[in-house]
């Protein structure tokens, strides 16, 4: 089960910094509220990323997962 905390659409390498900062600062702390999960942070495209709460991941942990796809060689 997840709940998401953020659906982030960035705009460049700054932006993206600056919103998932601020996004996983706020999952970690709904994170020690519920002390049952963790966070994952998800890349579904280059400019799209959701940060939720996640019962797959340990509390405690953070954990990324990277749906893009890079184009073979």
């Amino acid at each position: 089960m997840q709940t998401i905390i953020a659906d982030l659409l960035v705009q460049d390498r700054a932006d993206k910094e600056t919103q998932l900062m601020l996004a996983l600062g706020t999952a970690i702390q709904a994170a020690k509220v519920e002390k049952a999960c963790g966070v994952l942070v998800t890349r579904h495209h280059y400019a799209r990323f959701t940060v939720a709460l996640s019962t797959t991941v340990p509390y405690g942990q953070t954990h990324e997962l990277d749906l893009v796809t890079t184009p073979a060689a």
